[in-house]
């Protein structure tokens, strides 16, 4: 992952079917209907958009497929980078997390970032973000499926970084 959150090295790989949705967003997340569309959800996207890296093998990295935990934070996250050569990647990263402030509510985010060609480099630019905020498991469900959405529009367009630089300006 090149655009890890802070608190990436806190954070373990996981299966999605693993994954305590109770535990990181609630009791109204133990509902199996919302757990199985939660999965299908999942497994729908990474079915759309295959892990770009060989499988790495036990103990070497995530597997194509799991998601990042942050025990006991509320926040679990996806991401795939695709490398070019000379150091160029683009990657596409998906977040829900608890807000803590408004209990039962949910931020779901995805962003596409590229690697920095500035002058001064600063690692990366953001293209293109989208962020959504939802009240219960259903709500924060019908988000994560905008925001998935969203991710295969971008995707659709390429998944080369050159040609997102491009397009965003970023020659």
């Amino acid at each position: 992952m090149r655009n890890p959150p802070e608190e990436h090295s806190l954070a373990v790989w996981i299966w999605p079917r693993a994954l305590p949705l109770r535990e990181i967003f609630g009791v109204a997340w133990d509902d199996p209907e919302i757990r199985a569309r939660f999965l299908t959800l999942t497994g729908q996207w990474h079915t759309r958009h295959p892990s770009p890296r060989p499988d790495p093998g036990p103990g070497d990295g995530p597997r194509p497929g799991q998601w990042m935990w942050h025990p006991p934070a509320h926040s679990i996250y996806d991401s795939h980078t695709y490398e070019e050569s000379g150091d160029d990647w683009l990657e596409v990263a998906v977040r829900m997390e608890n807000a803590d402030y408004f209990p039962g509510h949910c931020r779901i985010e995805a962003s596409l970032t590229v690697a920095c060609r500035c002058d001064s480099p600063h690692d990366r630019h953001t293209i293109v973000e989208t962020r959504w905020r939802s009240a219960g498991p259903a709500a924060a469900l019908e988000a994560l499926t905008t925001v998935l959405r969203d991710t295969d529009q971008w995707l659709a367009g390429s998944r080369r970084p050159d040609w997102w630089r491009r397009r965003s300006g970023l020659v």
